[in-house]
């Protein structure tokens, strides 16, 4: 006879030690005998529907629900006890999907019992309390209807009119409180007597799913299930048949060590080992029934053993089961306990002797203390075997065994949502501003933080977030005046899990100042990436990863720099940022011949610079194109030019060849006088940029190690940027505040590395490509 078909059998390996199970410690009541994985009393279901054991599944299965408004990401099954209903304030409802109230029992002629405190909790204030705040919570609410004993349990199921008078009543009940569903909680065991007890359940659970979806649409079915259902098709539960019309199985994985050993103390929910644990159980459920109906049950609670030595393992004369809260009192108080953790099981262990008398816990029990139970530690690993399995997510045996502990609520955050809460400033000054990023009680790996700009409709940008210190962290953001940002965060908890995003949004008003040397400051990589060096994010419209063709960029002139252009080699010009049209009639499909443009200061247009040192005109959002460029700078067939600007004034401006020449040209007018002074390397290609200093005509040549060379009088730069010997420099950059008697700004490198001269302000943030020659081009203002 297989363990599990007769109760008698069972009770004979306990003795009288399995009577003394069904009492808790620290004034937590037990109802029907439901002191952990059994819902009937004196049967342990860790020992029923125990046949044979099939090997671990190979089925991968993985989730990606929501379970509930503030992105968990598992199924999180709490029951609410009827003795523990006072304490519904205590439960944080933001890390529970399900609030399963047990329960109201079901007697042997299908009545529901009226007498009971069950149902006294059911009719109770505290009742409609805990399901409101439940609701508010976006959580779902089910009934339990609990029955024992096999007798009973067979009328209930196999007698037609007995089965209808439950389910309407169920369904009469859900209605009455508002509820989402039920969950059914009948136990006992196949026995010759009842050959229709496994047939009536499933046919009862079929009738009660489709009878509850079809008066309550959307409504949430489950029952409660033994460990080792699933490793035998011959017990109450046969899954298989259970699994197609339940929307999930609640496997109640606890007092496991009554049927693994039974006379000893040991582990309550091992996490291997012995015949029953965690770990087999999932796998055998995941044979016959999908992932996505399966919820493994934990405890929160330990059960502590009198024992004849302090051997692990020990020869137990009695037990007795103890909430968390209890088990943590007693470690605390008992003389010399020694503390471990049991391999197999990875489940704590405390031993310790308690005197006949003057026990400081006030136990005086004459013999060693066993308690095995379950802490942060060992329920973190039963959390990840949920994550790792991919099956529908875990629950808990029982609200109220916490006492309010926040260590089980921070655990079931780390595994399971870690929800964010974004908190923008109060009000914004400047247009850099902070945001504030938490996890609550979460333990973080890392934020992620990103920003939108809702103006432009662009985004999203990453930004970079401090450290988490206590699940927090702070992220600094920046916005042009007039703008508003949508600010998302998301948490990489030390678990594995990321959390879901959360936003806030953010209004730099009008009135806002820029904080820094410059409004805007962006470096294009060579495959026309825009990046934010310290300024707002902008999107760029053009991008060819892997391809080298994108030369340069340019920000457009106005009130702010939040557009621009990226100039490919064949000459297109690409918009950034802000939308705008450019009218061009110059391109060279095929030829990467284009070099450099440069904006009129007014906007309207501008001119391209093609590799021979022509300057093509351009025109933007309607306006004319520029009148034709007067310059000398012609070199047909020679490709030497590099680089165009053009003076504030309008009035004309110079072109770079390759050796660092400077070629004035005009604009409506004849040329302007030539530069004076520089920098010329006659047949040396080395001449990088071109810069002038804001409304004059002198500025800098840049050479490929870093030199900065001054024309035309401008102001000797230091830097403490040089590279003798290495092409790697690759742009310049003038602040707006700049001028003929003191300059400053930066040295891009082509890994990206922005390099203050001249009293800049070092940057916080910008691209970097460390040992890829990427960067390409720096431009704002």
């Amino acid at each position: 006879m297989p363990l599990g078909q007769n109760s008698a059998v069972f009770r004979s390996l306990l003795g009288i030690g399995a009577l003394l199970i069904l009492f808790i410690s620290s004034t937590v009541p037990v109802a029907a005998g439901r002191a952990g994985f059994s819902h009937s009393s004196g049967m342990h279901p860790a020992a029923l529907d125990q046949g044979r054991l099939t090997g671990p599944s190979s089925r991968p299965a993985s989730l990606a629900t929501a379970y509930n408004g503030r992105g968990l990401q598992k199924e999180v099954f709490g029951f609410a006890p009827y003795w523990a209903l006072s304490q519904y304030t205590s439960w944080d409802y933001s890390l529970m999907s399900t609030v399963a109230y047990f329960g109201v029992t079901v007697k042997w002629d299908g009545t529901f019992d009226t007498s009971d405190a069950g149902w006294a909790g059911f009719n109770s204030q505290n009742m409609v309390n805990m399901v409101n705040q439940a609701h508010q919570a976006g959580d779902r609410v089910v009934l339990v209807i609990k029955g024992s004993g096999t007798a009973a349990v067979n009328d209930v199921v196999t007698i037609p009119s007995e089965t209808q008078a439950v389910i309407t009543s169920t369904i009469g009940a859900i209605g009455f409180r508002n509820l989402d569903g039920v969950n059914v909680d009948f136990e006992g065991n196949t026995d010759p007597a009842y050959p229709n007890i496994q047939a009536g359940l499933t046919n009862f659970m079929t009738q009660m799913s489709a009878q509850v979806h079809q008066q309550r649409p959307g409504s949430f079915v489950s029952i409660d299930t033994y460990t080792g259902s699933a490793s035998w098709d011959g017990g109450l539960m046969n899954i298989t048949a259970l699994a197609p019309v339940v929307d999930a199985m609640f496997i109640m994985a606890y007092d496991m060590s009554f049927a693994n050993m039974p006379g000893q103390a040991g582990p309550n929910a091992p996490m291997t080992g012995w015949t029953y644990n965690d770990t087999t159980s999932i796998s055998q459920y995941l044979t016959k029934a999908p992932a996505s109906k399966i919820i493994l049950g934990v405890p929160w609670y330990g059960y502590k053993f009198n024992t004849t030595s302090n051997a692990p393992y020990g020869v137990a004369t009695s037990s007795i089961a103890a909430s968390y809260t209890a088990d943590m009192r007693e470690i605390a108080c008992a003389p010399g306990v020694s503390q471990s953790v049991d391999g197999p099981s990875q489940s704590p262990v405390a031993i310790w002797y308690s005197p006949a008398t003057g026990d400081p816990c006030g136990d005086n029990q004459g013999s060693w203390q066993e308690l095995y139970y379950d802490n942060t530690q060992s329920l973190g690993v039963k959390y990840d075997l949920v994550n790792r399995t991919g099956i529908r997510g875990m629950g808990i045996w029982a609200l109220g065994y916490d006492g309010g502990a926040p260590e089980l609520w921070s655990e079931l955050s780390t595994y399971f949502s870690c929800p964010v809460t974004v908190t923008g400033p109060t009000s914004v000054t400047t247009s850099q501003f902070s945001v504030g990023v938490s996890a609550g009680s979460c333990s973080v790996a890392s934020f992620d933080v990103e920003q939108y700009d809702s103006t432009l409709g662009h985004g999203w940008y990453p930004i970079t977030a401090t450290s988490p210190a206590a699940g927090a962290a702070t992220a600094s953001a920046r916005g042009f005046p007039g703008y508003t940002y949508q600010i998302r965060a998301r948490a990489h908890s030390t678990a594995g899990v990321v959390s879901a995003w959360s936003t806030a949004t953010v209004a730099v008003p009008t009135t806002a100042t820029f904080s820094g040397a410059f409004k805007g400051l962006y470096t294009m990589d060579s495959y026309g990436g825009i990046h934010a060096d310290d300024s707002p994010p902008l999107t760029t419209g053009s991008y060819w990863p892997g391809w080298k063709i994108a030369h340069t960029a340019k920000a457009l002139p106005g009130p702010m720099p939040d557009s621009g252009a990226v100039l490919d080699g064949y000459g297109g010009l690409h918009p950034y940022g802000a939308a705008f049209t450019i009218n061009s009639n110059t391109s060279w499909p095929g030829w990467d011949i284009a070099r450099d443009f440069a904006f009129l200061p007014d906007g309207s247009g501008g001119y391209l610079l093609d590799g021979y040192g022509g300057l093509h005109p351009f025109s933007v959002n309607g306006h004319a194109l520029p009148p034709a460029a007067d310059t000398s700078a012609n070199w047909p067939g020679w490709d030497i030019a590099r680089r165009v600007v053009i003076f504030s004034d309008g009035t004309g401006g110079y072109v770079m060849d390759g050796y660092g020449g400077l070629h004035p040209f005009g604009i409506g007018a004849p040329p302007p006088a030539a530069a004076t002074g520089g920098a010329y390397w006659p047949g040396w290609t080395i001449a990088r940029d071109a810069v002038l200093v804001p409304g004059t005509h002198a500025g800098y040549v840049l050479d490929g190690y870093g030199g900065i060379h001054p024309f035309s009088g401008a102001p000797a730069l230091s830097s403490s940027a040089s590279w003798p010997g290495w092409d790697i420099a690759r742009a310049l950059w003038l602040v707006p505040g700049s001028t003929s008697t003191a300059a400053s700004g930066y040295i891009l490198d082509g890994y990206g590395g922005l390099h203050p001269l001249g009293g800049a302000p070092a940057l916080s943030s910008f691209g970097y490509w460390p040992g890829l020659d990427l960067a390409r081009s720096v431009t704002g203002f």
